[in-house]
């Protein structure tokens, strides 16, 4: 079953960088992942142009200030998942991370 991993972003590559080297340890390998920025940081989209080994999808929008819901939304919006996995720009996540999410998921249930 496929996940969307939906990553919320604010002009941090350097911590984007460290959770795109963590999602490439991930044990389960059959997810998307969407780095939802709020804003248009040109140095984020260089990162985001050079990641080659995921499947990756960028949204952005125009940087008005604090928006991060309009944000997610426009990840959601770009999601092909079954099930959806939301991470803050500040997160790494653990090596069976998305493992444990997709043993634990059941249709309609918030984990």
């Amino acid at each position: 079953m496929k996940v969307s991993v939906i990553i919320a972003v604010y002009k941090d590559v350097q911590a984007l960088e460290l959770i795109i080297e963590s999602l490439k340890q991930q044990t389960y390998k059959n997810f998307e992942v969407i780095i939802a920025e709020d804003g248009q940081d040109e140095h984020m989209k260089a990162f985001v142009d050079s990641i080659t080994s995921l499947e990756v999808k960028h949204t952005t929008q125009e940087d008005l200030g604090i928006r991060k819901t309009r944000s997610l939304n426009n990840g959601i919006i770009a999601s092909s998942g079954k099930f959806l996995i939301f991470i803050d720009g500040d997160c790494i996540p653990y090596s069976t991370f998305i493992e444990s999410y997709v043993i634990l998921s059941e249709e309609n249930c918030i984990l």
